[in-house]
C-alpha cells in the first residue's frame, strides 16, 4: 500500500484497561476499548525526549532544552530562562510527535554548524512569521527558499564570513535531503544523519527505527546479534542481505 493511501486512513490505537480486582462491593469491570488518535498520525505524541535523542543522535540535554526550555545563569549572575524551540505534541507527558522529531532533525544541523541557540531562536522566530502555519521548518516552502532566509538570520556566527554562510547552507541542505516528503510537501520519512540503513517512518513499528524499505525494527536485529546469532542466520530469517543486517546493526550501535 502506498504512503499516500496509508496516510489517508485514520490511524487508531486501541488501549486495554485491565479488569478491576474482585471485591464484595464492586463487580469486576470488563475490558475497555478506547479508540483514540484520529487525524494525521505524524502529529500524535509518541517519542520520549531520550528516545528521540537516541534516534537522531542528539545529546539528551540539548533536545531537552529545545523541547522543554532551560534555566541558566549569566556570567553576571542573572538568572534567565531559555524558552523551548519545539512545540511538543504531548506537553503533558513531554512527548514528541514524528513532526517534532523531524523538526529536531533539522535543528540538529545548526549545532553541527556551531550556531549558538540564541541565534537559532532569532532565525526560527523570523521563519515562523515568514512561513505561516504549523511546523514551518518542515514545509516545502522552507526547503525551496526559506532555508536561505533562515541562514541569513542565524546571526553573526554564520554571517561573519561568506565562507560561514556557504558551510552552513551545505550542512542544512544535507539534513533536508534526508527528509522524504509526501505530495503535500510534509515529511513522511526521516533518514537520521550519518546512518546507512536506518529510516524512521510513522506508519511502521510505531515510528521506531527500521531497515530502509523493509519495515524491520533494527533493535530486533541488534538484539538477536547480541545474543550470539550470526549475521547470516539473521539475514536469512528476514530475507535481508548480510550487508543490510550488518550496516543496520552498525547504525544502531553508533547511535547508542
Amino acid at each position: 500500500m502506498s504512503d499516500s493511501r496509508l496516510l489517508g486512513n485514520r490511524a487508531k490505537l486501541v488501549y486495554h484497561a485491565e479488569p478491576r480486582m474482585k471485591t464484595r462491593k464492586v463487580a469486576p469491570m470488563g475490558r475497555k476499548h478506547i479508540v483514540r488518535m484520529r487525524g494525521d498520525v505524524r502529529d500524535h505524541p509518541r517519542y520520549s525526549i531520550s528516545e528521540a535523542a537516541l534516534y537522531l543522535r542528539i545529546p539528551v540535554s540539548t533536545l531537552m532544552a529545545w523541547a522543554r526550555g532551560q534555566d541558566y545563569v549569566t556570567v553576571g549572575g542573572i538568572r534567565k530562562t531559555f524558552k523551548p524551540l519545539i512545540d511538543l505534541a504531548g506537553p503533558e507527558h513531554k512527548l514528541l510527535s514524528f513532526y517534532n522529531l523531524a523538526e529536531a532533525h533539522v535543528l540538529r544541523s545548526t549545532t553541527e554548524g556551531g550556531v549558538p541557540l540564541r541565534n537559532v531562536r532569532r532565525a526560527l522566530e523570523y521563519i515562523r512569521e515568514a512561513i505561516p502555519g504549523e511546523h514551518p521548518l518542515l514545509s516545502h516552502a522552507f526547503e525551496v527558499s526559506g532555508k536561505e532566509v533562515f541562514i541569513s538570520h542565524l546571526g553573526a556566527t554564520v554571517n561573519a564570513t561568506r565562507h560561514g554562510q556557504i558551510a552552513m547552507r551545505k550542512i542544512l541542505e544535507e539534513y533536508l535531503k534526508r527528509i522524504e516528503r509526501d505530495m503535500a510537501g510534509m515529511p513522511i520519512r526521516v533518514f537520521p544523519i550519518h546512518s546507512k540503513r536506518t529510516e524512521i517512518h510513522p506508519m511502521f513499528s510505531s515510528g521506531k527505527p527500521v531497515v530502509r524499505g523493509k519495515g524491520i525494527m533494527i533493535s530486533v536485529l541488534w538484539g538477536r546479534k547480541n545474543t550470539g546469532e550470526s549475521v547470516t542466520e539473521i539475514a536469512k530469517d528476514y530475507d535481508l542481505t548480510q550487508r543490510e543486517v550488518q550496516e543496520a546493526i552498525e547504525d544502531y550501535e553508533y547511535a547508542a
